[in-house]
């Protein structure tokens, strides 16, 4: 894939996410900015929301185990096998990580690349790195499985020791040509789907969280306290697929409110999966996509 070096304006919080198997960094104790790594070949968004969630550490999960229910890897839509009721009945895929680099599919007007983020502790690690500067010298790169997961060969991984401020993670922005950040409409949608799993020694939970203009700066309804819509869930070391309904996102409760009772789906900016402050971490994600 031809890549493309964007630089950005980067709009990390200043507070992040605290998981619930881990100590909440508190409503408003100040956190070490974070920078994001990404773009083709170069730096995205470093994403405007992390998050001190609150939220309960739950979830919708649909499937376990190593079974591949969705495959498709160019296709913008695959019918997935999960029964009446245990899921989703019919996904496009944002990214099945097969192609094994930094950009999301480009299918559905949606142009964005990976990126991680962290809070900055002296010290710690994340891998892949922060690019902030966009120089494109280590972009995000996929991971291979070793096993494969049925069908699936890569899969979006970050990893790393020591954050201790709110912890890191890594995503995306949905609508970002040319380097600039614009809004996605994922309204046709009931709400998100993906497989995941933890490393040893990773705790016992990630989030998955979701801006939009109430909640990211880029939509100019908050600036350094943007706390995303987000839903925390129970990961394991083993496989399991999640289905999250926009229906089910909370703000954390940490920071500025939105001014609505829910996500507006009409116009998403960034999609990012955070693991709170811990000595380690280790997330993979796999197979992600829009459900119906």
């Amino acid at each position: 894939m031809t890549t493309r070096i964007f630089l950005r304006a980067f709009n990390l919080v200043v507070c992040g996410l605290a998981v619930a198997a881990f100590a909440a960094c508190g409503d408003d104790d100040g956190g070490g900015s974070g920078s994001g790594s990404g773009g083709a070949g170069g730096a995205g968004s470093a994403g405007s929301t992390t998050s001190a969630g609150t939220v309960d550490p739950t979830t919708t999960t649909t499937s376990t185990g190593s079974t591949d229910t969705s495959t498709a890897s160019t296709a913008a839509s695959t019918s997935a096998s999960t029964g009446a009721g245990a899921g989703p009945q019919t996904i496009e895929m944002i990214d099945d990580m097969e192609d094994n680099d930094n950009a999301i599919l480009a299918d559905g007007g949606r142009v964005g690349y990976w990126y991680t983020f962290n809070d900055a502790t002296e010290g710690a690690t994340q891998t892949p790195p922060p690019d902030p500067e966009g120089t494109g010298a280590e972009p995000f790169t996929m991971t291979a499985l070793e096993p494969a997961r049925g069908q699936s060969t890569y899969a979006a991984r970050s990893w790393g020791t020591g954050f201790t401020e709110w912890g890191a993670g890594f995503g995306f922005d949905l609508n970002s040509p040319e380097g600039v950040k614009a809004t996605y409409d994922a309204s046709a949608y009931t709400g998100i789907t993906f497989w995941a799993k933890l490393g040893p020694g990773s705790g016992t939970s990630a989030t998955v969280m979701i801006s939009d203009p109430g909640t990211d700066a880029a939509g100019g309804a908050c600036s350094d306290k943007c706390d995303a819509w987000q839903k925390t869930f129970a990961a394991t070391e083993e496989w399991q697929q999640f289905t999250i309904p926009f229906a089910e996102l909370k703000q954390g409760g940490w920071g500025d409110p939105a001014g609505t009772e829910q996500i507006d789906a009409a116009k998403l900016y960034s999609l990012q999966f955070q693991i709170g402050k811990a000595p380690e971490f280790d997330l993979y994600i796999d197979d992600l996509g829009f459900y119906n």
